[in-house]
This record gives structure tokens, sequence and C-alpha cells, in this order.
């Protein structure tokens, strides 16, 4: 076995997966009037079960009330773009178009965001099929909000229609795609550069220690946005404070307060038709980027969560009583930290440089190669413009050279994994459900297990994007609309629950389990 698989993680994933009642129509006395998907960004499966008996508040609630399920993303597309559209619509990358945060455009020649249109403004265009706003919408009355740190998060998981909701670090403060009178005056009645002073500061050093059996400053741990490796972690000591809130647990708190404010705002779970909220914790990430899960700070902030999150279940009691239904689960997983599991770390640059080296020994100096974010290598067009003799050889030196990589466990061309996923199996398919025939790059390659990548000038204690389990697998946990029907011995506050996951879901059906409680058509099936 692995030093990469956790023994509770191999468990996990040996479950059959879970039948659910995907068809039979909710009773109209259980018919929740909020559905909430809350999202954990950067929550693998095996980092879950490690945090789990440590966890008494708000977690404890979801696992006493809700079903542990492991949750397996379909495609090596281990992002918080391609995770985010996933959930919302059922589709992965193949379908949906959404290839990575960001990813190169070859008609403009440059890299551009998956939320972003040219000109730098936010955008839903690059999502190519619809979400379950879009389905909510084929219900008249029916509302659709999501509330993220990160904008990809909010906008994607909705898909073209409702309001995502959003933090802006230049006002500091919450924006969206039209204006919203409510949003205006939480900024101005709740303003977040009252905390540009805060300081994260550990609840208890000591137990910290115990948990996570390391030191505050163990090998790979970085910091992010300006803060160093070890506590304590100010906004005011980094060079933009309104930039750090995004990797402090301040974040999360932000992000469930703005929406409660909007279940009360936007009157959502007021009347019998469903209404969606979606929620997506953006912090978990950059905590899980700078320290690692294994860290003192990862640890911290799900504690912190822990308690935050009880708050907020109770907000949901207060204000849609007995009626309201959750999804909590996460966008994508994440690696252990290399130096614990024999890994490394490469840079996206140091890819892009070496590909281009290798063409350049077949073209001769030039830029051949423009771009090499995981999982895509484009070629420029004056390499693609070479005769097909010329352009086959530098294709295949190309291949070479990133194969010399320790890190890189595979190497291929997208033209040859790429479409008809419906012939494909195993890892074959995970690799076409994550490439776009018309977007996607010229190559691809892989990590190897325990290896991560990231930018040259933004290093990352861990990182995810790959096909390797610890980046696809996720916990899923399910309080469906007849919870109490069929579990009379829980009840708000519980201290029954599950310490293991009881059964494996694919996270396609995310989408359509969320859609049945909403009493909407599954996104998969609308109009494209």
């Amino acid at each position: 076995m692995s030093r990469l698989a956790p023994v509770a993680l191999v468990i996990a994933c040996t479950h059959p997966p879970t039948t659910l009642p995907t068809e039979r129509p909710i009773p109209a006395a259980h018919q929740p009037r909020l559905v909430v998907l809350l999202v954990i960004d950067q929550l693998p499966e095996w980092t879950f079960e490690a945090k789990v008996p440590a966890l008494t508040g708000g977690f404890a609630r979801l696992l006493a009330e809700g079903a542990w399920h492991v949750g397996r993303h379909p495609s090596a597309a281990t992002l918080t773009a391609p995770g985010h559209a996933l959930l919302g619509t059922g589709e992965p990358p193949a379908h949906s178009g959404i290839l990575g945060n960001t990813w190169w455009r070859r008609d403009l020649e440059r890299e551009l965001d998956a939320t972003r249109d040219a000109e730098g403004n936010p955008t839903r265009a690059w999502l190519r099929v619809p979400g379950l706003g879009d389905a909510i919408a084929t219900r008249p009355g029916a509302r659709a909000v999501a509330v993220s740190l990160k904008d990809r998060a909010a906008i994607l998981s909705l898909g073209h229609v409702g309001e995502p909701i959003w933090y802006d670090r230049r006002l500091p403060g919450w924006t969206s795609l039209a204006p919203i009178a409510w949003l205006d005056d939480w900024n101005r009645t709740h303003p977040i550069a009252a905390h540009l002073h805060d300081v994260w500061t550990p609840l208890d050093p000591a137990r910290l220690a115990q948990l996570s059996g390391t030191v505050d400053d163990q090998p790979g741990e970085v910091g992010e946005k300006g803060f160093g490796p070890t506590f304590p972690h100010a906004l005011d000591a980094t060079k933009d404070p309104a930039d750090a809130i995004f990797a402090v647990p301040l974040g999360n708190d932000l992000v469930l307060d703005t929406a409660t404010r909007a279940i009360e705002a936007e009157h959502l779970g007021a009347d019998d038709t469903p209404d969606l909220l979606v929620i997506s914790l953006s912090a978990n990430d950059y905590i899980g980027h700078g320290w690692g899960h294994e860290s003192w700070e990862a640890w911290d902030a799900m504690l912190r969560l822990d308690r935050r999150l009880a708050t907020f279940l109770a907000d949901l009691d207060r204000l849609v009583p007995g009626r309201w239904a959750m999804i909590a689960t996460s966008d994508h997983g994440a690696s252990p930290l290399p130096e614990r599991v024999d890994g490394g770390r490469l840079t996206f640059d140091a890819l892009r440089d070496a590909a281009n080296n290798a063409a350049s020994a077949v073209l001769g100096p030039g830029t051949w190669v423009v771009n090499a974010h995981y999982p895509n290598v484009f070629f420029s067009k004056a390499m693609l413009a070479q005769p097909k003799g010329e352009l086959a050889s530098a294709e295949k030196r190309v291949m070479f050279g990133l194969r010399a990589f320790p890190g890189i466990a595979q190497v291929g061309r997208v033209s040859d994994y790429a479409g008809h996923c419906e012939t494909r199996t195993g890892d074959a398919l995970a690799l076409c459900l994550a490439l776009d025939p018309e977007r996607s790059g010229d190559l691809f390659y892989l990590p190897a297990p325990g290896w991560i990548l990231q930018d040259a000038g933004e290093p990352t204690a861990t990182a995810h994007g790959s096909m390797h389990d610890y980046d696809r697998l996720v916990p899923v946990i399910l309080l469906d609309p007849e919870r109490h029907t069929h579990a009379p011995e829980t009840h708000p506050g519980s201290t029954i629950r599950r310490l293991e996951p009881a059964g494996a879901i694919e996270m396609v059906r995310i989408a359509a389990i969320l859609a049945r409680w909403l009493g909407v058509p599954p996104p998969t099936t609308l109009p494209r």
C-alpha cells in the first residue's frame, strides 16, 4: 500500500457505490423550502477522516443527521473552477468547457480566467452548459443565490441564472454581476475594512501540537498571501491586508455571515417554492496551499469552522425551521505535504521552458511553447504552422523532454484522449472528461504521486490537480429532506454520528440530487 493512501482512506474507497432514490418524488410534507450546497474548498477525504474525531460542533451535527459518503470527482481536472462547475451543472470539463481556473486562449494569445472576459470583466459566458440556477428559473418565484470569497466559485456553481456574490478585495467588500440593493447596505453596515488589523492566533497551541503530531514550522510550510509559516498571522503585517483575508478563518466567517444575511434579505425558504443557496468556503483552499493539511493552521481553521458551522446550522433552524436540506462536500482534494511522502514540487514555468527548449532542438530558437499550466501544454501558432514532419518531430521531442522530469508520471497528446468519452474506461475516461477538443492544449501531462505543481513566483505547501485519489476523493454529507423521518434517533445537537463513511458516490450525481430536492429538472436535461 502506498504511503500516499492512509489506511482509513483505503477502507473508505472499498465501500460499494451508494444507491440513492433519485426519482421518487418527495412527499409534500417533507419538501424543503431551502436547499443548501455547502462547498468547503479543498477538503480531501483523507484529511477529513483524520480530523473528524476532533470535530464536536457543526460537523458533528452534520454527521449525526446526515449520511456521510466518499465522493469521487470524475476527471483529472481537480481544480476550483471545474469542481464548482461540476457541482452546479453535473458536467465535467469535456462538456462544461471549464478546463481550469485559467487556461490559454488561442484566439487571444494569452491566459484568461474561467470567469473573466477579454476585458477582465466577470462573466458566465465560458460555461457551455446550464446549471442549477437555470433549472430553478423554470419555476416562477424560486431563487438561487451563491456566496463565496472567489468569483469563480460563486458564478460557476449557479450556471447562467441566479445571484452570485463574491468578495472584491479592492473595495474591500461584496459584489455581484448585477447591483443588489441589500448588498450595498450590508457592505456599509458590516465593513470588512474594520477587520484589516485582525490577528489570527491559535485557539490552543498545545492541542494543535497534539492533534497534528507536528510543530508549527514543519518542513514544507511556506505561508500564504504574505503570511509566514508560523503563528501569529497579522493581516496588517502583509502588503495587502484586504487580500490576506482570503487565507484566514475570518474569510469563512465573513462568507457565512453574508450567507445568513442573504437568506433574510432574499427571503430564501420563506414560501413553499424551494430556493437554492450555495456557500463556498474559499479560505480553506488558501490555508491548505500555504501550510498544508497536516499543519497547525489547517487544524486550527477546521476547529474554528466546526464552531462557526454550528452557529450557521442554528441560523437555518431559526430562519427555515424544519424545512431545509443540505449537501456538504468539496470541489477537490489536495496532496499531503510532499516532504511527508517523498514527493516534490515542479513549476509550470520550468515545464514550459523545458518543453520550449526541446522544441528548439528541432526547430531552432523561437517561442514554440506558450503555456504549460496543468494539465495542458499549448504550442504557439508558429509551431503549429511548421511542416507536418517537423511538427511531429518537435512534438515528440517535447514529450520526451517532459517525461524526463522525475515528478511527471504521464505525457500524451490531447487528440489521443479528447472526445468520445463514452467509449473510454478507467484512466483514459478520467483524462477524456478533463479535456475539451476545442479549448484544451496540444499535449497533456500528469504529476507523479506526491508531486505538486506551482507557479515559480508563488510557492505552495501543497496543491491539487491530478488523478490521484488524494485529489479526487472528497467527503459528501447528505442531509436529505426526509432525514428526520428515517432517522428519528437524531436531532439538532445530537452527538450520535458516524466516524467513517457509509459508501461511495460519484460527484456527477450531486447536481441531480439537489435538483430532485428542489423539484426542478436536472441541469443535464435542460436545452443547451
